[in-house]
């Protein structure tokens, strides 16, 4: 892929019928590079990597239809990525954890970290105020935590909290290697369909990506109304999803619609964060979504993988090409600087770090009072 240079074109459609078309456009355009699954089928499109040797036709041809998804729905899924393996290998080995007793899993309590690391029992989390019915082990970077820190974001660095007797670690670790190296491709790609140079964002993130991922078991319910976490959109730039194959329940809010994502064996649901809505000024959307265990009798389990910026990494807001459509109605400033999740009220901040520590801060309470209550929200995030 080295040494693209030109931009995309992307053919003009009329505005009077973008939002009609939107769904069913999408599905079209990935038709040729997308497959079904026995296991489930969904709305959303279906993406297959292209091999490195591919032609450099099918390489722009790929990122123009990803950004088109990205500039429509937010949200698609990705197959022939080859992390497939080393997937299997973290679910698997959450599963083993989960079915410690809660003592065993409470020896790494979250409560035990200032920066947010670690097993969170159910009801620990909340979602815009609503207890979320999940329990989870929350990974980051590794690094040592700094009380003092210039920057009170920064206190989002510190060590993670592996189990004992468990090769979680192991399989963590090399899950997050294969995922840097897959999330730092796909944002390649969405650089190419934009117009922009393919290595744009390679910046943003540097050495120093501010990655976080969980392992989660949502238990079953059979509630239409209990949700396992409830509507919101992610912070950063990319978020990829491992769901295992048996229990789905992720929606995806499309046009104000809910609409279900199955798990598609060997795929992972990727969506986009409030981080590039906002510097593509609302081209690209950081849609809303949610998760809901229905199943009255099996567990769901799934591993999110968040791609951040640096933490100190703020926004600069893209000047996109003509050449760029808008298939949607267009944003004004305040609503791409804010998401549609938390009724309308989730307000975008330029700096990624803050973006961040808000969304940890607001989701948990107790970690903030144990650990932050020195700090007042309020003055922090004001605006």
């Amino acid at each position: 892929m080295s040494g693209w240079t030109s931009s995309p074109v992307i053919k003009t459609v009329s505005r009077a019928s973008q939002r009609s078309r939107q769904i069913g456009d999408a599905r079209a355009m990935t038709r040729a590079s997308a497959s079904s699954s026995s296991r489930g089928s969904s709305k959303l499109p279906v993406f297959r990597l292209p091999k490195l040797d591919a032609s450099e036709a099918e390489h722009r041809s790929f990122a123009r239809n990803l950004v088109r998804t990205c500039h429509e729905i937010g949200f698609f899924y990705l197959c022939d990525h080859g992390v497939e393996l080393s997937a299997e290998g973290v679910l698997a080995s959450s599963k083993e954890f989960f079915a410690r007793s809660l003592e065993k899993k409470l020896e790494i309590s979250y409560l035990n970290s200032p920066s947010f690391r670690g097993y969170m029992n159910l009801g620990c989390e909340n979602t815009a105020g609503v207890t979320d019915r999940r329990e989870q082990i929350e990974f980051g970077v590794e690094g040592i935590y700094d009380r003092d820190a210039a920057v009170f974001y920064d206190r989002l660095i510190g060590p993670n909290q592996f189990p004992s007797e468990s090769t979680l670690r192991e399989e963590v670790n090399e899950f997050q290697r294969r995922m840097d190296a897959l999330s730092r491709r796909v944002m390649s790609y969405i650089a190419l369909g934009l117009g922009l140079e393919q290595d744009y964002f390679e910046s943003t993130f540097g050495d120093a990506p501010n990655v976080q991922m969980k392992i989660c078991r949502y238990p079953p319910t059979g509630s239409s109304v209990e949700f396992g976490v409830g509507e919101h959109s992610d912070t950063g730039y990319l978020s990829l999803l491992v769901q295992d194959n048996e229990v789905g329940g992720l929606q995806v809010k499309v046009n104000d619609i809910w609409i279900d994502a199955p798990p598609i064996a060997g795929s992972l649901v990727v969506n986009l964060g409030e981080m590039i809505q906002l510097c593509t000024r609302g081209y690209l959307l950081a849609t809303p979504h949610r998760v809901r265990n229905t199943d009255t009798s099996r567990s769901r389990y799934s591993i999110p993988y968040f791609w951040n910026p640096r933490l100190d990494y703020s926004v600069k807001l893209i000047d996109l090409p003509d050449e760029l459509v808008w298939r949607r109605p267009s944003e004004t400033e305040r609503n791409f600087r804010a998401t549609d999740s938390h009724e309308g009220r989730n307000q975008v901040y330029e700096c990624y770090g803050a973006n961040a520590f808000k969304s940890y801060a607001r989701s948990h309470p107790k970690v903030m009072e144990v650990h932050h209550s020195d700090l007042n929200l309020e003055d922090l995030f004001s605006s």
